[in-house]
């Protein structure tokens, strides 16, 4: 079997897995590991090696050029502290405690090398992340803050990896390199990844072809990852500043049609990148575990336990005070936040699923770097334990919990609805309109009946059912006039998104029932 063969193969099985664990309704990064991990053992099975490039370079920019591109600039900038908190703090954090665990209780283990381990293991997965908490409608200030940490923690964890992993190779160390390269990486790669969205939205109007400008999207994500790195920034700040950068302009720039087919071609791609992906992960074990055989299975099993422990209880001692603490020290964050309840903040803290990034840096190591071996099992005992054990029992930890949706994205998509809606019967009541007087007044009716159902579903009256749109045109004006319609809601809405009233999810889902509508139009 040749290496396509393999690779399409591969896919083909990792498709398959992930359809029936999400018919199954349950989280198929799960079942992907598990199925990968099955596989491998198998007799028979070739042995496949993951090569780091393929992650960074590959599969990395689009997951977080997706995952950018659907987060709300406003929550973002809401949570941005507890955000923060947790990408730069938290994994800086991670590393040195994983570091002291390793220099204290495995023999051989020194400061460098323990941070390198610390930096691998301390950034929780994007894709593991968002994958597993979509689905479990947990309150939207967990998984803003959740989404928000999972994509800029990449780059703390990868610029804390390369420093540690340049010390042990030179044997040299400064403070002052580490803090102005600190800075590049960081503020070179996000203004980086600013110049090229904003370039690119000047220059969008220039491609006018359906398929191009969806291969363009993508062709965005790679370049600001590639030039970045190729500069020695943050490729993964640079992809991030990207998508925020289109996410907020995309509204404006991309027509019903383009966003349309875009939105499928990206979910499609991005499912199979996730799939092949975390399947990988598990079929990783047999290499992983041939190149520590010399080693008693007894304490590799302790080793793994307490680097485990580690980075569980880590992330847990940091929670609850970087959540509770700032309260007490600042009366403007009492007066201006709510106080969350620590049933949120248990299950923030124990959604620190580790995934694929943390083995591609792993196995990134140049081959002589002191106890490489070791430290791939035990970034691999991490990534399984993460994944496995806390992404297994989330779901539990939740129901028992009781950390339920708080209902604030849909009160705050049926206002949005509300406004639009009425800013549409204010503008059919205007006395210059040119459709005919028949089709004003049917469709004038149905929006009056569409406000009405709106304000009894804000009421909480019982019986009041969303209204659909129009099954049928009946004539062109009428057709025409819903055109129009369309736009006066869409600009209502983008109105709410400028102003801050609405954040991005309420929009993004306001929009595609918009492009819905207008995929069914022609216009004249």
């Amino acid at each position: 079997m040749n290496p396509i063969e393999l690779f399409f193969g591969l896919l083909l099985v990792a498709v398959a897995i992930a359809l029936v664990a999400k018919r199954l309704d349950q989280p198929y990064p799960i079942a992907l590991v598990l199925g990968g991990l099955a596989l491998s053992l198998l007799p028979g099975v070739p042995r496949f090696q993951l090569d780091p490039n393929f992650v960074f370079l590959l599969f990395l920019p689009p997951i977080l050029g997706e995952a950018a591109y659907f987060t709300s600039w406003r929550d973002f900038w809401r949570y941005r502290r507890s955000i923060l908190l947790l990408a730069f703090g938290l994994v800086t954090a991670t590393s040195a405690g994983v570091a002291a665990v390793c220099v204290y209780l495995i023999p051989g283990m020194n400061w460098a090398t323990g941070f390198a381990l610390g930096a691998i293991v301390s950034p929780p997965d994007a894709a593991a992340a968002t994958s597993i908490t979509r689905g479990l409608r947990l309150p939207r200030r967990i998984v803003q803050i959740l989404e928000g940490e999972s994509l800029v923690n990449d780059a703390s964890g990868l610029v804390i990896y390369r420093f540690a992993v340049a010390a042990v190779v030179t044997g040299v160390f400064s403070w002052t390199n580490a803090g102005l390269t600190l800075l590049w990486v960081a503020l070179g790669g996000a203004g980086l990844g600013v110049a090229l969205a904003l370039l690119y939205v000047r220059l969008y109007p220039l491609l006018k072809d359906p398929e191009v400008e969806i291969i363009s999207t993508f062709f965005l994500t790679y370049s600001a990852y590639f030039i970045a790195e190729a500069m020695h920034a943050s490729g993964v700040l640079a992809t991030v500043a990207a998508g925020l950068i289109l996410g907020w302009h995309a509204p404006t720039l991309f027509s019903a049609q383009t966003r349309i087919r875009a939105t499928a071609v990206w979910q499609t791609a991005i499912f199979v990148i996730n799939a092949l992906v975390f399947f990988l992960i598990g079929l990783q074990l047999p290499h992983i575990w041939s190149s520590v055989q010399g080693l008693p299975i007894n304490r590799l099993a302790l080793w793994s336990a307490l680097v485990i422990g580690a980075v569980i209880l880590i992330r847990l001692a940091w929670i609850f005070p970087g959540a509770y603490l700032p309260r007490l020290l600042s009366r403007r964050i009492r007066e201006t936040e709510s106080k969350p309840p620590w049933q949120w903040v248990m299950v923030t803290g124990w959604t620190g699923l580790r995934g694929v990034v943390s083995l591609a840096a792993a196995l990134a190591l140049p081959l002589d770097f002191p106890q490489r071996d070791l430290i791939l099992l035990l970034s691999f005992a991490v990534i399984l334990a993460t994944l496995l054990f806390q992404g297994l029992t989330l779901r539990t930890l939740i129901c028992w919990l009781r950390v339920n949706d708080d209902g604030s994205s849909e009160a705050e998509l049926l206002k949005a609805r509300l406004h639009a809606v009425e800013r549409v019967v204010e503008h059919l009541s205007r006395s210059d309109q040119a459709a005919p007087a028949p089709v004003l007044e049917r469709v004038r009716g149905f929006h009056e009946d569409r406000l009405a159902v709106l304000r009894a579903q804000l009421s909480e009256e019982i019986g009041a059912e969303a209204q659909k749109n129009p099954t049928a045109f009946n004539t062109l004006a009428e057709q025409r006039l819903w055109w129009e319609l369309a736009r006066v809601e869409r600009e209502a809405v983008l109105d709410l998104r400028r102003r801050h009233v609405i954040g991005d999810e309420a929009l993004h889902q306001i929009q595609n029932e918009l492009d819905l509508l207008e995929a069914r139009l022609v216009p004249r």
